[in-house]
């Protein structure tokens, strides 16, 4: 600030990463931003991007990334266009509350990386300010608290620019990798300070969670397949093509989307522990309604199935024998399930193989 003179608006730069599932949330993020008032704003989008943003959003198409769930390399990718000093790291299911801006400002920068309050729709707190890690594991901290263990969730961090150009984010790491955890810790060994201020609230559009005490409950949406991985190795990303899923133990469903030309279905599952008394043994696949056959679930500790798809819009039954489900499966979610659907992918068929002539 100038002796004497205006105080500066402030300038920050929203640098949001998509995998362009849900646009209406992301325009209602996009609405909640041009909104704030007191600041001056850009806002750049990377990943798979959906059409008609708005001329004042700055697009970085970057399909590839988002297919893989390459979340860091997206930050970064949104970053390095970045203008202002500030830059507001989120994902595309934010709400920014009126008192989003002054709340930053009234930290006056006296920050490197800022934490605020994050809700979930329900009103209770998301992972706004936490720790893990530490000899108190993975809880919520009261406002109040400040703890050596703390951690930036990755939906959402405020920093500063130089911050992020001097502390990437991991470039491979993506869904359930706890790459948020990593870059925080790599934040800390940087020397740079990581605060909280309930001044500013963020409201995240996702209405799986809740908090309960001191931890967050999640409840599954199994149209979202990469919630399904928890503590497996990669992703189990739905691609282009899948219109809804669903996963019922022992019993699953996929749909593949009306416009699609792909005929190949790939699926991937991982089946729980054969030892256990309560794990299914084999596996119908029904291809609308037409039995496509019987697998072995004890064969082998991954599955791997291909085969045609008749149609556009077909439904991709699976039944796993038995009622027991067996297992509690991931941290978040304490349902207990037969099978873990890990990845499916719709590619287009062989072409026809020729006969010799």
């Amino acid at each position: 600030m100038t002796e004497g003179g205006p105080v500066p608006e402030p300038f920050l730069s929203f640098c949001i990463i998509t995998d362009g599932r849900r646009p209406e949330v992301l325009r209602r993020e996009l609405t909640s931003i041009r909104s704030l008032t007191g600041v001056r704003t850009e806002c750049i989008v990377a990943g798979r991007v959906p059409p008609d943003l708005g001329e004042d959003v700055h697009v970085i198409e970057a399909p590839d990334l988002a297919d893989a769930g390459r979340l860091g390399a997206m930050r970064n990718l949104a970053v390095r266009h970045a203008a202002a000093p500030i830059c507001v790291v989120c994902d595309d299911d934010m709400t920014f509350h009126p008192d989003f801006a002054g709340g930053v400002a009234s930290m006056q920068g006296d920050f490197d990386v800022l934490c605020v309050r994050l809700l979930n729709p329900d009103g209770t707190r998301f992972w706004d300010w936490a720790t893990i890690g530490g000899p108190t594991g993975h809880r919520l901290l009261d406002y109040s608290e400040t703890d050596p263990w703390v951690y930036v969730t990755g939906g959402l961090a405020i920093l500063k620019r130089d911050v992020a150009v001097q502390v990437p984010w991991h470039e491979t790491l993506g869904f359930y990798q706890q790459e948020d955890v990593e870059w925080s810790r790599r934040v800390q060994q940087a020397g740079y300070r990581i605060r909280f201020t309930p001044a500013a609230t963020v409201t995240h559009q996702d209405d799986r969670y809740t908090q309960v005490g001191a931890v967050m409950r999640f409840r599954q949406d199994l149209a979202r397949p990469e919630r399904l991985t928890v503590g497996v190795s990669g992703t189990g990303v739905y691609r282009h093509g899948i219109e809804t899923a669903k996963w019922l133990a022992p019993e699953a469903a996929v749909r593949v989307g009306p416009s699609t030309t792909e005929r190949l279905l790939r699926l991937v599952l991982i089946p729980m522990d054969a030892q256990l008394p309560s794990a299914p043994r084999t596996l119908t696949v029904d291809v609308d309604g037409v039995q496509a056959g019987t697998v072995d679930l004890a064969s082998q500790p991954v599955i791997e199935l291909e085969f045609d798809i008749p149609r556009a819009g077909a439904v991709i039954d699976l039944h796993a024998d038995g009622g027991a489900s067996g297992i509690l499966f991931g941290a978040e979610d304490p349902r207990e399930v037969a099978l873990l659907l890990h990845e499916t992918v719709l590619e287009p068929a062989p072409p026809p193989a020729h006969a010799d002539r």
